[in-house]
């Protein structure tokens, strides 16, 4: 019987447009969109930022190196932040209605810059309370060791936590976990697949 829930972030209850990012960034910065966009996607700065490895004052440093801006660190937490978009992909009242029956967590690639972002901005995440964050355990999905530390925290067995996530190599990884997990498409593909598995919630 599930017990615990665990929710991606990212195009998952919060979606997300680096080019948008991009866009704001060549207000500030001599490079193309094509060079912005290579070093918002570089998977290494990503990473060690996203595993910790890296403090938010030292990404910074980092990245208006690479990019050769010059801006403060309030105006580049803006346009690092300009990457999620407005409405949410899960609704309050989907939400709401799991949480009546379930304890829900968030697992989630991220960095200290966005979460913060996301969570002054994103009212809806009031309703997940309980956080693993790659940044601040050290390691990301989809290593076997994050869904270590998942199955720690939710305090149950993993047969008995749920989990959602756009990427299929994270929900491979949390099925070889023994996790229940489910590629995440919309909503409402969300939710026939969570009442072909027995979970509960109001319609």
């Amino acid at each position: 019987m599930i017990q615990v829930i665990y929710f991606d972030l990212g195009k998952v209850i919060i979606d997300f447009d680096h080019s948008r990012a991009a866009q704001e960034l060549l207000k500030v910065t001599p490079l193309s969109l094509q060079e912005a966009m290579a070093v918002l996607s570089d998977s290494e700065l990503v990473s060690e930022y996203e595993t910790g490895r890296l403090s938010a004052q030292d990404h910074y440093r980092k990245v208006c190196r690479r990019l050769q801006m010059d801006v403060s660190m309030e105006k580049f937490r803006q346009l690092w932040g300009s990457m999620f978009l407005p409405q949410p992909l899960l609704s309050e009242r989907f939400l709401q209605a799991l949480q009546r029956h379930y304890r829900l967590m968030l697992l989630s690639n991220t960095n200290e810059i966005h979460f913060d972002f996301v969570v002054e901005n994103y009212p809806i995440l009031r309703l997940i309370e309980e956080r693993l964050l790659s940044y601040q355990a050290g390691c990301m999905k989809p290593e076997a060791r994050i869904f270590e530390l998942a199955i720690q925290k939710a305090g149950v067995a993993p047969e008995s936590i749920f989990f959602t996530d756009d990427r299929p190599e994270n929900i491979e990884a949390a099925q070889r976990a023994g996790i229940q997990a489910l590629q995440f498409q919309s909503e409402s593909q969300l939710k026939r697949d969570m009442q072909s598995r027995g979970i509960a919630f109001a319609n």
